[in-house]
């Protein structure tokens, strides 16, 4: 993950050299190592696997699988 917006509720990450931007919402489940996560454990650095859906133009996070360290 290469940044983090709270007021926006966003995070970007990239993949194949390209950066793609994903909004949290609060449907939005986080898992950590198997665990149940939250916002707060999405932090700049971290790998993350986003399953996601289109509203309009935007990518919104379903899932978000953080690797724990």
């Amino acid at each position: 993950m290469t940044a983090r917006d709270e007021a926006a509720r966003t995070f970007t990450a990239a993949r194949r050299r390209r950066a793609w931007t994903y909004h949290v919402t609060d449907k939005t489940r986080f898992v950590v190592g198997g665990v149940e996560g939250s916002w707060s454990d999405v932090k700049v650095g971290t790998r993350v696997q986003v399953r996601w859906h289109r509203a309009g133009s935007e990518r919104v996070a379903d899932i978000v699988g953080i690797r724990a360290r």
